[in-house]
C-alpha cells in the first residue's frame, strides 16, 4: 500500500472538498419527495452516504480502500467537486462510491452500517446507462483485483517465507544455547580459579604476619643457642683447666678454701644463667612450633570452611577449635621444661644418707 493512500481522505485538502460536495449532493438530494422512488434519488442517497461516511472517518478509509484510492482516487476527488447533477455525473459519482464500499465491505465486512448493507442490497434493483461495466467490475473482477493486492503485499509476501524464517530462528536460537552452554562452562571454571585465588589472597596477609615473626624467633633462637653455647663453655672451663694443670704437672698452681668456694659460686651462677638461657631457648622452639601450625592451617583454612558448611547446621561451633589456634596468642610452654634448682633436694638426701 503506498504512502500516499495511507492519508488520501484524511488530508485537510481533499476532507474539505468532500465535506462540500456532500452538502451539495444533500442539498439536491432534499430536492425531491418521500414518495418518490426513482432513480436519481436512490443514486443521490447513496452518495451523500457514502460522502458523509468518508467526511465522519477519513483515516478508516484510508486504511480500508487502498485499492480504488490507487485505481480512482484522484478521479474520485474530481468527479465530486465538479459534477453538474447531470444523470451521466450521477452514474459515475455513483459508481466510485459503489466501488468504495464493496472494498469497505471485503476488507472490513463488520464494520458497514445497516444502512449501507440497505443501500448495496438496492443496486442491482435500477439499470445504468452509462456505468454498467463499472457495476458489473465492482461485483465480480474488483474482489479478485483486491485479493490479489493484499496476496502480493510485500509484508503478506515476507508471511509467506514465515517457516523459513521459523526454521532459521529456530537453528539461531540452537546456536545460541550452545554458545550460551559454552561460555557459562567458561564462566563457571573462572568463577572456581577466582574463588581459589580469593582464598589465597585473603590468608595472604595473615601468613605474611606469621613468616615475619617466625623470621624474628628463628633469628632469636640462633642468638640465644650462641648464649648457650658461650654458657656451656664457661661451665666446662674449670675443668679443663684442672686436667691441663695436672697434665702439666703445675705445682704453683693451687687454691684455697676461699678459692675453691669462689670458683663454686660462679659455678652455681654460671649454671643458673645456663638454665635460663636453656629455658629460653626451648620456649623459642616451642614458639616458632605454634607459628608453623599457624602457618600450615592458613593453607587449607578455606576449604575447611566450605566444607564445614555442611555442618554447622547441626554444629555452630565447629571452627571454634580453629580459631582459637590461630588467632591465640602465642604462648611460652614451661610445662615440660626443669627449674633451675630440680634435682638439688635429691642431692641434699644422698649426703644425708652418706654422713649417716
Amino acid at each position: 500500500m503506498s504512502t500516499t493512500a495511507d492519508v488520501f481522505f484524511s488530508t485537510s485538502g481533499r476532507i474539505e472538498i468532500v465535506t462540500r460536495a456532500a452538502s451539495k449532493f444533500r442539498v439536491e438530494l432534499e430536492k425531491f419527495s418521500e414518495d418518490s422512488d426513482d432513480k436519481t434519488k436512490f443514486l443521490l442517497h447513496f452518495i451523500v452516504m457514502t460522502l458523509t461516511f468518508i467526511k465522519n472517518d477519513p483515516r478508516w478509509f484510508d486504511k480500508h480502500c487502498t485499492f480504488n484510492i490507487g485505481a480512482i482516487g484522484e478521479k474520485f476527488i474530481d468527479e465530486i467537486k465538479e459534477s453538474s447533477m447531470s444523470e451521466d455525473d450521477l452514474e459515475h459519482v455513483f459508481s466510485s462510491c459503489y466501488r468504495f464500499i464493496v472494498e469497505c465491505q471485503i476488507s472490513s465486512p463488520g464494520r458497514l452500517a445497516h444502512l449501507a448493507v440497505e443501500a448495496l442490497e438496492r443496486v442491482s434493483e435500477f439499470k445504468y446507462e452509462f456505468v454498467a461495466s463499472q457495476i458489473r467490475y465492482a461485483d465480480k473482477e474488483m474482489m479478485i483485483n483486491i485479493v490479489q493486492q493484499y496476496i502480493n503485499h510485500p509484508k503478506l509476501v515476507s508471511l509467506k517465507n514465515l517457516p523459513d524464517v521459523v526454521e532459521k530462528a529456530n537453528s539461531q536460537h540452537e546456536a545460541i544455547e550452545k554458545d550460551m552452554a559454552e561460555r557459562e562452562a567458561r564462566v563457571q571454571v573462572l568463577a572456581e580459579k577466582l574463588s581459589s585465588y580469593r582464598s589465597a589472597f585473603n590468608f595472604v596477609g595473615l601468613y605474611a604476619g606469621f613468616e615475619g615473626m617466625r623470621s624474628g624467633k628463628v633469628f632469636e633462637r640462633r642468638v640465644n643457642f650462641g648464649y648457650l653455647l658461650i654458657l656451656g663453655m664457661l661451665l666446662l672451663l674449670p675443668f679443663f683447666l684442672k686436667i691441663v694443670i695436672m697434665i702439666k704437672g703445675v705445682s704453683y698452681f693451687e687454691l684455697d678454701a676461699v678459692g675453691l668456694i669462689t670458683l663454686a659460686g660462679l659455678e652455681l651462677l654460671l649454671l643458673y644463667f645456663f638454665r635460663l638461657a636453656l629455658q629460653n631457648f626451648k620456649s623459642i622452639k616451642a614458639q616458632l612450633l605454634q607459628i608453623d601450625l599457624r602457618m600450615t592451617l592458613c593453607q587449607f583454612i578455606q576449604s575447611y570452611a566450605d566444607y564445614s558448611k555442611e555442618l554447622r547446621a547441626s554444629n555452630s561451633m565447629v571452627l571454634d577449635r580453629f580459631e582459637q589456634i590461630v588467632f591465640s596468642s602465642i604462648v611460652n610452654d614451661e610445662s615440660a621444661i626443669p627449674s633451675t634448682f630440680d634435682g638439688l633436694d635429691k642431692v641434699a638426701d644422698l649426703i644425708s644418707k652418706i654422713r649417716k
